[in-house]
C-alpha cells in the first residue's frame, strides 16, 4: 500500500503542468495548497481501495481455510466414539488437530490485531463478532427506521462503552416488547439500546457479559436478542443452548402479573418466527431441524430440574452413583462436585465410566444410587414438602429417564405436521372480503359508541326493525290460522246435538215457573 501511494505521488509530482498563457510561471513551480490537497485526496483514495481489497481477500482466505479445516477434521474424527476417548489413537489424533487449530487462532486473531469494539472498561481488545447482516442487524426495515428516528437512540450515540450502556439499560429497560405500550411507532428503550450495541461492535467476551448478567434479566434479554438477530444461524445453539434450562424468573413488564423463565424465553427465540409483531431472521431448514432435535427433551429436563433441586444435599456428596445424559446418550458415572455459582443454572461434575469428567446440567442427571432410593429431603422453612417422590403426573423425575429423545422428537414433528395440514373444520383460510362487502358487515359497538350515535342522530340504536309482510304472506298466515272444513263440520254436529237440546229444556223449565202478572 505504501509503495502504491509513493508511486502515485511520484507520478503526480513528475507530471508536467498545463501550459498556461504568458504569465511567466515555470512548469516546475512549487504546488499550490489546492493542488497539494488534491494530491493527498488521490493518495487516500488509492489507500482505501487497497485496504478494502486486502480485507476482502483476507475474508475469502479465512472462509476457504475454515472449509478446509472442517473437511480435514471430518476425515480425522473417530466414528466409533461420540465423545473423545483417551485410549483411542484416532480420537487422540483428532484432539491434537483441534488443539492445533485453537492455538493457531489464538496466535493470529484475538490479541494480535486491534479491533473497533470496546471492552467493558472502555478499552479495545478481543475479537469482534461476525454479524450476519451488518446492514440491518436483523431488524425489520420498519423497526429499524423507527429506532434510528427515535430521540432515545440519538441520545445513545454519545455513549461508547459497554458499562455506560448497561447503566442506561438498568435505568430505562423495563419491557421486552419491541414497541411501547399503546404505540406502534415508538420503540422501547431495550430495542434502542440493542441497536446501539450493534453499531458499537461488540466482542465475544462483552456479549457473554450481557447474557450472564446477574442483577437484571432485561439486560440478559438484550444479549439473547443480539444473538438471535445478529449472529449466524449455525452458531445460535452454541450461544443459546446453555440457557434453555435457565429458570430465572422473567416478566414481560416489571408490573406484569404474567411471568415466565429465561429458559422459556430463549426457547421461544429459537422456535418462533416472530418476536411479538416483528419478524425474526429465518433459519435454514438444516439448522432448524438440529435445533428441534436439541429442544425436544427440554420439557422433561425442566421437570427433572425441579425434582433434583430437592436433592441438592445428595449431589453435594462425592461418589454418588448417577446417570448423565451426554449428547442424548445416558451414561453411568459418579458425582465429583456440584457447581452452584449460578443458582438458575446448577450443574453437576460427573466422572463417567471412561474416566472423563463432564459438567452436566442438573436437569440431565438422575439418581441411580441404591443408598438414596427411599431418601426424602427435609422440608425447609417457608417451603412445601418435597414433591420429587409424589409429583402431580405420578413420575419420579429425579430417578426416571423418561421417554427417549427420538420419541419426543417424532411426536413434536408429528404435531407440527398435523397443525400444517388443513383437513377438517374451518382450519382452511377464508376467502378475503372485498372493500364494499366489508363495509356492509355488521359491527359490534360498545355502550359509549351507541350512546354517542344516539346523541348525534336522535335515533335509538337498539330498535329492532321488522319488515312489513307482503299481501300474499298475510293471506297465507290467515289461511293457516283458519280451522279446516272437517273440523268445522264436526263442531257443527256437536252443537246441533247438544246445544239445541239444552236450549229447548231451558225454555220448558222457564214456562213451568209461575211469574207475577
Amino acid at each position: 500500500q505504501n509503495a502504491a501511494a509513493a508511486h502515485l505521488s511520484a507520478m503526480l509530482a513528475s507530471a508536467p503542468g498545463p501550459p498556461g498563457p504568458d504569465t511567466g510561471f515555470r512548469d516546475d513551480a512549487p504546488l499550490t495548497s489546492q493542488q497539494h490537497s488534491q494530491q493527498q485526496q488521490a493518495v487516500q483514495a488509492v489507500q482505501a481501495q487497497e485496504a478494502a481489497r486486502a480485507a476482502k481477500q483476507r475474508r475469502e482466505e479465512k472462509i476457504h481455510q475454515q472449509a478446509a479445516d472442517q473437511a480435514q477434521a471430518d476425515q480425522l474424527r473417530c466414528h466409533l466414539h461420540k465423545k473423545i476417548n483417551s485410549k483411542c489413537k484416532k480420537c487422540q489424533r483428532y484432539q491434537d488437530f483441534l488443539k492445533g487449530l485453537e492455538n493457531r487462532d489464538t496466535k493470529s486473531a484475538p490479541g494480535a490485531r486491534a479491533s473497533g469494539g470496546m471492552s467493558a472498561s472502555g478499552g479495545a481488545g478481543g475479537e469482534v463478532l461476525d454479524i450476519a447482516n451488518p446492514k440491518s442487524y436483523g431488524f425489520s426495515p420498519l423497526l429499524q427506521t423507527h429506532v434510528i428516528e427515535s430521540a432515545h437512540f440519538k441520545a445513545l450515540l454519545s455513549m461508547d462503552t459497554l458499562q455506560a450502556m448497561i447503566e442506561e439499560m438498568h435505568q430505562f429497560a423495563d419491557n421486552i416488547e419491541p414497541y411501547m405500550t399503546n404505540s406502534s411507532t415508538i420503540p422501547t428503550p431495550l430495542f434502542c439500546c440493542l441497536y446501539r450495541l450493534f453499531t458499537m461492535g461488540l466482542q465475544a467476551a462483552q456479549l457473554r457479559t450481557l447474557v450472564e448478567y446477574v442483577d437484571n434479566p432485561y439486560i440478559r434479554c438484550t444479549g439473547f436478542l443480539f444473538i438471535r438477530l445478529g449472529l449466524q444461524p449455525d452458531v445460535l445453539w452454541s450461544w443459546l443452548g446453555d440457557y434453555v434450562l435457565d429458570d430465572e424468573e422473567l416478566r414481560p413488564q416489571k408490573n406484569s402479573d404474567w411471568r415466565t423463565t429465561v429458559g422459556e424465553y430463549v426457547e421461544g427465540l429459537l422456535t418462533q418466527d416472530k418476536y411479538y409483531s416483528v419478524p425474526l431472521p429465518r433459519l435454514p431448514m438444516s439448522t432448524k431441524r438440529q435445533v428441534e432435535a436439541k429442544l425436544a427433551p427440554i420439557t422433561q429436563c425442566r421437570k427433572r430440574t425441579r425434582a433434583n433441586k430437592d436433592l441438592l444435599d445428595v449431589y453435594r456428596e462425592g461418589g454418588v452413583k448417577v446417570e448423565a445424559n451426554c449428547g442424548g446418550v445416558w451414561m453411568r458415572g459418579r458425582t465429583v462436585d456440584l457447581l452452584e455459582e449460578v443458582s438458575s443454572r446448577i450443574k453437576v461434575v460427573v466422572k463417567l465410566e471412561d474416566d472423563t469428567e463432564e459438567e452436566v446440567h442438573l436437569g440431565r442427571v438422575i439418581l441411580a444410587d441404591s443408598r438414596y432410593a427411599n431418601y426424602t429431603p427435609k422440608p425447609t422453612r417457608g417451603r412445601e414438602r418435597s414433591r420429587s417422590r409424589s409429583p402431580r403426573d405420578g413420575v419420579d423425575w429425579a430417578r426416571t429417564k423418561g421417554r427417549s429423545d427420538k420419541d419426543l422428537l417424532d411426536e413434536m414433528r408429528k404435531a407440527d405436521r398435523e397443525r400444517a395440514v388443513c383437513s377438517s373444520g374451518k382450519e382452511y383460510a377464508r376467502k378475503p372480503v372485498g372493500y364494499k362487502a366489508a363495509c356492509a358487515l355488521p359491527r359490534e359497538q360498545g355502550a359509549a359508541s351507541s350512546r354517542l350515535m344516539e346523541e348525534e342522530t336522535f335515533v335509538p340504536m337498539k330498535q329492532s326493525r321488522r319488515r312489513s309482510p307482503s299481501p300474499g304472506t298475510r293471506q297465507q298466515e290467515e289461511f293457516r290460522k283458519a280451522p279446516s272444513a272437517e273440523h268445522q263440520a264436526r263442531m257443527q254436529q256437536l252443537f246441533e246435538k247438544y246445544g239445541m237440546a239444552k236450549g229447548s229444556d231451558a225454555s220448558s223449565q222457564r214456562a213451568d215457573i209461575d211469574t207475577p202478572d
